[in-house]
């Protein structure tokens, strides 16, 4: 760290001398000798904490790959280091490279950590926020929006942090609700026990009977036994272990009320695991609905995951709160820091693990373990607590088939996806979770299904380089919300800005963002389904587990899954809560002969063991009209030129900073040489990028060809004639209002209908006639 001249504070030697003259000249002080250059920069100089030390932050290229570990870099210029009895001391001699107070208080707030992801939403609003054909000036004015919304999520934990603080148990003395609840089926002999509070709650939520997992899951849960509960995606679970949660701090109120006057802090009623940030912040808004209604209340659940502030997280925690969502590595953090806090979490009554079946992975959720192993060391043993804490595991897949890669080798055939029959899964989580009771109990909700019945599985046969061309046609034609999967974060970023260049609203989600931007682009993809007919949120397998996004229309696989457990999360993000919906995969013939299959054979509820899937019958290939494909097909050309000049653009862009701000700091003032120094591996992926990239002319000539081609109207059978003409009356259509908006002389179209009735067996008809090869002799037996 090179040294700086500066100017520095007057000595306060001459301030001494004035004061003795004003005191009558009783004293006259000597003139000193003028202070050497080296007393002065002692004098300048101060031994300062590296906390003090204002850092900045070195931003570093994406291709660099894994660090295992290394989280980042910082740097600053103008200090000292000094090494003195074998420790570095910092000395500084300008106060500006000191923070100030307010800087300080902002990073013990975690503020500071805030500013700096936003810096880093800022350089990925081209990939992320729908701006249609609009110059840069509205591209700014949308930048700006996106910190104020920014700004507001960051101020939510605040707004909690403060109820908690302020009035954390409010809701203690919550009376008794005096309206007769009539829910008969809540209130049979098996849920007998539920109080009240509980009633209530599920009565203004309109919640009139219990679904399948929750009628078998409850009663055994409030008998205080172990459960293993399998059940497929949007069928209830969390309510299922949700509800028994409820119940045991309600029964367990007067101790808590009595150790609030006493000011000791309660233990958690129970902890719930969850494996991802998004799916925890789920689980705690699906509490919240029922808790509010209860002595419990909204204030009495938090959050603890990664991606926000943990010194704020330590604070909501040592207020005691009555149930805790977290996921792993945030929780094990916090319970290594603090061995107090680790004696109360492992005094919970009920420790509960959402989508179990991660568990089932080998190299995941070793943090769950560690934090296992911690509760049965930290935990109390006295006779008020039982000796083990009751376990609730609830999935909707178990079966280690589903786990395997989807390729052409298929050596073990599926032994079933019943729970009851299968004995390995659950001698597995035995050995992991160490239950209480010798035998948990086994519920399995639909043995028979593992995708839901409600969903309607669907099949797009089209070359590798032809996605996007079908993604294109499939969203044009089909209006509603759809979530389109893709197996890579590269795929996500280009997909957005392709989709947004052809007027389609897409938003994106991957594991890449920092956990404000997966939050705000939730938030972005709901307000535009309500006001949009077309909505998009193209996600990496960060969203396929356990979210619960309202009204998903249909899921559309870009990319074959790599396991079927990913396919089934993935499908069950529509059709939820007994609505129907549409899985679509794109699928190329290489994938048709060995990954395809596979999935089928392992997914599919028709097939039994033993028997012989037959493609055509299990899936549904979705009706593609070829006349208006090839109509779509110049627009995606030229909407996929200018998405690949864009990300290449930003990529490459985030590269040269970090080289240019690097080799500024080292004193290389000539970069010319710098190819001589990158891997070839670089090379070539700088390379590819610059060949994407476009000058502001191509690019500006491009969106003008784009405008002009979305501006003309796609036609039916490329129709030219008279609106009245031809087989479809288009001028009764545009009266009765069953035109589609986007094809003239096409009616509206849906998915679910087009699946259901007899348009995809004429396709599989004409289909066969084109692709059907002679069977042979092994096939015909």
């Amino acid at each position: 760290m090179a040294p700086q001249k500066n100017k520095g504070k007057p000595g306060k030697s001459n301030g001494k001398g004035k004061a003795n003259q004003k005191k009558g000249n009783k004293k006259v002080t000597k003139p000193k000798k003028p202070p050497t250059l080296k007393q002065k920069l002692q004098r300048e100089s101060k031994i300062v904490r590296i906390d003090d030390l204002k850092w900045k932050t070195v931003e570093i290229p994406d291709n660099l790959g894994d660090y295992e570990g290394f989280f980042g870099l910082e740097e600053i210029d103008g200090v000292d280091v000094e090494i003195v009895d074998g420790r570095a001391q910092f000395i500084v001699k300008d106060d500006s490279k000191l923070k100030s107070n307010q800087e300080e208080q902002k990073e013990e707030e975690g503020e500071q950590e805030q500013q700096e992801e936003e810096q880093e939403e800022e350089e990925e609003e081209e990939e992320e926020e729908f701006t249609g054909f609009g110059d840069d000036s509205d591209q700014d004015q949308d930048e700006a929006a996106d910190v104020e919304e920014t700004e507001e999520i960051d101020e939510k934990p605040d707004e909690l942090e403060k109820e908690l603080s302020a009035n954390a148990f409010a809701n203690l003395d919550l009376p008794l609700p005096d309206d007769e609840i009539d829910l008969p089926e809540w209130q049979s002999e098996d849920l007998s026990s539920l109080s009240p509070y509980t009633l209530n709650g599920l009565s203004v939520l309109n919640f009139s009977k219990p679904t399948p997992i929750q009628k078998k899951a409850i009663p055994l849960a409030l008998e205080g036994k172990d459960v293993i509960g399998k059940a497929t995606t949007g069928s209830g679970k969390t309510l299922a272990y949700g509800i028994p949660i409820l119940e045991k701090y309600l029964s367990s109120l007067s101790t808590i009320k009595q150790n609030v006057k006493d000011k000791i802090v309660n233990n958690p009623t129970g902890i719930v695991f969850a494996p991802t940030r998004e799916l925890a912040h789920q689980v705690v808004s699906h509490l919240n609905e029922l808790a509010k209604y209860s002595p419990l209340s909204t204030r009495g659940i938090v959050s603890i995951t990664g991606g926000l502030s943990i010194q704020k997280q330590e604070r909501l925690l040592a207020h005691g709160p009555g149930i805790i969502v977290a996921t792993p590595g945030r929780f094990l953090e916090l319970l290594q820091n603090d061995e107090q806090l680790t004696k109360r979490m492992a005094s919970t009554d009920i420790l509960v693990l959402d989508e179990a079946d991660r568990l089932l992975q080998d190299g995941h959720f070793e943090e769950f373990e560690k934090i296992l192993e911690l509760f049965g060391k930290s935990r109390p043993k006295n006779k008020s607590m039982q000796w083990k804490w009751q376990t609730l595991v609830f999935s909707a897949t178990f079966s280690r088939d589903l786990f395997g890669k989807l390729d052409k080798h298929q050596k073990n055939k599926a032994k079933g996806n019943s729970l009851m029959d299968n004995d390995e899964i659950v001698t597995l989580l035995n050995e992991k979770l160490k239950f209480k009771d010798s035998k948990p109990a086994l519920i399995d909700a639909n043995p028979k299904e593992i995708v839901s019945g409600q969903i309607t599985e669907a099949l797009v046969e089209c070359g590798p380089t032809e996605r996007d061309l079908y993604l294109y046609y499939f969203l044009l034609m089909y209006k509603g919300s759809t979530l389109v999967f893709a197996n890579s974060i590269d795929s996500v970023k280009r997909l957005v800005p392709f989709l947004n260049n052809l007027n389609i609203p897409a938003f994106s989600i991957h594991s890449s963002m920092i956990q404000k931007q997966r939050l705000r682009a939730l938030e972005r993809f709901k307000a535009a389904s309500e006001k949009n007919e077309v909505s998009v949120l193209v996600a990496s397998d960060v969203a396929a587990r356990g979210l619960d996004i309202p009204n998903i229309d249909h899921v559309v696989h870009y990319h074959l899954p790599r396991s079927a457990d990913v396919y089934i999360h993935r499908s069950g993000r529509t059709a939820r809560a007994g609505r129907e919906g549409v899985s679509v995969m794109f699928c190329s013939p290489q994938e048709a002969s060995g990954p395809l299959r596979k999935l089928r054979r392992l997914v599919a509820s028709n097939s039994t063991q033993g028997s012989r899937l037959n493609m055509h019958t299990d899936v549904k290939l979705l009706p593609i009209e070829m006349d208006l494909v090839s109509q779509l097909r110049e627009r995606v050309t030229v909407s996929s030129k200018l998405a690949d000049a864009s990300i290449s653009k930003t990529s490459t862009r985030k590269e040269d900073s970090w080289i240019k701000q690097a080799a500024e700091e080292l004193g290389v003032e000539d970069l010319s040489d710098i190819e001589n120094f990158e891997d070839d591996i670089i090379k070539k992926q700088r390379k590819r990028k610059e060949s994407k990239m476009l000058g502001k002319d191509e690019m500006k000539g491009l969106r003008y060809e784009l405008k002009q081609l979305l501006a003309t109207p796609i036609r039916k059978n490329a129709r030219r004639s008279y609106i009245t003409s031809g087989l479809q009356n288009l001028a009764h259509q545009m009266v009765t209002g069953t035109h589609h908006d986007d094809v003239l002389g096409h009616e509206k179209v849906d998915a679910l209908t087009d699946l259901k009735d007899g348009k995809s067996k004429k396709l599989k008809k004409k289909a066969n006639k084109v692709t059907k090869k002679p069977k042979s002799n092994k096939d015909k037996k």
